[in-house]
């Protein structure tokens, strides 16, 4: 009776619903591979619980051998040792990047920074 009620109720046969969905898995567009524009985020060390708020819109600067994060006039985390790509990234931008925070940390001690 179970498996009778469930056709009955359902209206159309239990395989005939899958057909549709494995023709999808075979089509070669489920996943599409899309090659996009390099992106560096980097993990940075927030001066003050909450400093940050995601989505925040901030601006990176070298100075010195680290790179610190300003939002707006106020400094709100530091990035110790970044790797020589991203320096190179920031220098070529007359020591400035722009920057968006993606995620604060759990604790409130760091931050994910996206360079733009």
């Amino acid at each position: 009776m179970g498996i009778e009620f469930i056709r009955n109720a359902s209206g159309k046969p239990y395989t005939k619903r899958w057909a549709r969905g494995i023709d999808r898995i075979k089509a070669p567009t489920l996943m599409d591979v899309s090659i996009s524009e390099e992106s560096r985020t980097l993990t940075a060390k927030l001066t003050a619980k909450g400093a940050a708020c995601q989505g925040a819109t901030v601006l990176v600067q070298s100075k010195g051998p680290d790179l610190v994060v300003f939002d707006g006039l106020r400094q709100v985390a530091s990035i110790a040792n970044a790797p020589p790509s991203v320096r190179a990234a920031v220098d070529a931008r007359q020591g400035m990047a722009p920057a968006v925070v993606e995620r604060v940390g759990i604790l409130g001690a760091t931050a994910e920074i996206k360079l733009k």
